[in-house]
């Protein structure tokens, strides 16, 4: 060579940096055997390889400083050598005036960047170490946690379990006993009806001999309790329906119940510890009633209130008697009620709804109705008779399914399709009304 060259070894500190990056993402080290398949927080980077950190560290370390002092200026010619490597050293002097503050602000940059990197390395190791092992032992400690919820779960459920399971066994017993206590209430009824018709055919058959003229003045020979059983409904269904009433006769002590029929609503009275008596002239009512331990008598309603005192009862129900009854008998009827009954107390008269065609329909099934009487006459009947305080309640609802349907607004209807509507559907509640209306409607008076 002619001339000495100046050999500077450059650091590139960035590409050393992310090497050392690298290095740390791609290092896996392998978790504790215990939580094996058991890693709750994969994303946490593992601890990062050590050594080739160090290696990397170690050479910024001893190559930070760029200042080269081990070159010599020197020439292969003898004669003009001399002078050549002189002019070259006042050369390579005027450019070190320029050259030497750069190199030495980098190698201050240089070695603060060394220091630095080697706290943060040492720094990220440090608290890399840290994160797993925290990592692990919280991984562990949820584990545990984990195992000990499983077990508290598993051992609720099973509490859970068995609390269901007495719950359905004991809902299940008590379903089982209400339809037991059901079928032989039916039983009893069916065979107190048995001896009745067999009592009634051995009647029947002792005087097949004899010839028996029907006139009007002998009544209608008919078992109104099968009647009642077919067209009215079960027992437990008018109890059900009856037990709205139980408002007006609460803290009572001695009610009337005139045309007590099967005595569901001597039933009701006496679970409520009321005190109550019922009349009627149907013979298997009464026996009936008997027989399931009411107090009943058959008699005249009218005969049996005049030989009561007055103010002596108080309170009166009649349930499905005054279509029964003549216009002239309902009004005296009234009247007798008023004068035994005590200040305060209520006479209820529940009958059959004319204003409902449906129920106008099915009026004249029982033989022995006389005529509907409209609310509005009823009611007046009331307050000539004296009563105060008189209130009218519909009761016996139509099914909605048998009530004529209306038709639904939509949003894609124009103004004049949903005023249509609106008369069409108002026409139709009007007609559900009369046509569809409550069955029954009860007159509620008080003395």
């Amino acid at each position: 060579m002619d001339t000495s060259e100046i050999y500077e070894e450059e650091i590139n500190v960035e590409e050393i940096m992310e090497k050392i990056q690298n290095d740390i993402r791609s290092r896996k080290k392998s978790v504790a055997g215990e939580t094996a398949g058991r890693d709750y927080f994969p994303s946490i980077p593992e601890t990062p390889d050590s050594g080739s950190i160090h290696r990397n560290l170690e050479y910024i370390k001893s190559n930070w400083n760029i200042e080269n002092s081990s070159y010599f200026i020197s020439s292969h010619r003898p004669l003009s050598g001399r002078f050549l490597i002189k002019g070259r050293e006042l050369v390579h002097g005027e450019v070190r005036r320029y050259v030497d503050p750069t190199i030495r602000k980098q190698n201050e940059f240089n070695e603060s960047v060394a220091h630095l990197l080697e706290s943060l390395i040492n720094r990220i190791i440090s608290l890399d170490e840290k994160v797993v092992q925290l990592s692990t032992e919280l991984d562990n400690e949820i584990y545990s946690e984990n195992s000990k919820l499983k077990s508290e779960i598993s051992r609720e459920l099973k509490s859970e379990i068995l609390d269901v399971k007495s719950d359905v066994y004991e809902k299940i017993n008590r379903e089982i006993t209400s339809v037991v206590s059901s079928i032989n209430l039916d039983i009893e009824n069916k065979a107190w009806l048995n001896r009745l018709l067999t009592e009634k055919i051995e009647n029947n058959n002792r005087f097949t001999d004899k010839k028996v003229a029907t006139s009007e003045s002998e009544g209608l020979s008919l078992n109104y309790f099968l009647f009642e059983e077919k067209f009215r409904g079960s027992r437990d269904d008018i109890k059900q329906r009856q037990s709205k009433f139980l408002e007006y006769f609460r803290g009572c002590s001695n009610v009337l119940d005139i045309g007590c029929g099967r005595g569901e609503f001597l039933e009701l009275l006496n679970g409520e510890g009321i005190g109550v008596k019922g009349i009627d002239i149907d013979d298997d009512m009464v026996g009936y009633c008997i027989s399931k331990g009411f107090d009943v008598q058959k008699i005249d309603a009218i005969l049996y209130l005049e030989q009561l005192p007055d103010k002596s009862l108080d309170g009166i129900f009649i349930d499905q008697v005054v279509e029964h009854l003549e216009p002239a008998y309902l009004v005296k009827l009234l009247r007798l009620c008023y004068q035994k009954l005590k200040y305060g107390y209520y006479l209820f008269a529940e009958t059959v709804n004319p204003l409902s065609l449906y129920s106008f329909a099915n009026f004249y099934i029982d033989l022995t109705h006389i005529k509907p009487v409209h609310p509005e006459t009823l009611k007046f009947l009331f307050e000539s008779s004296g009563f105060r305080d008189i209130k009218t309640e519909f009761i016996s609802p139509v099914t909605d399914e048998l009530r004529l349907k209306k038709i639904q607004t939509s949003d894609d209807m124009n103004e004049r399709e949903k005023a249509a509507v609106e008369v069409y559907n108002y026409n139709i509640d009007l007609l559900n009304y009369r046509l569809y209306g409550p069955q029954d409607y009860a007159i509620i008076g008080k003395k």
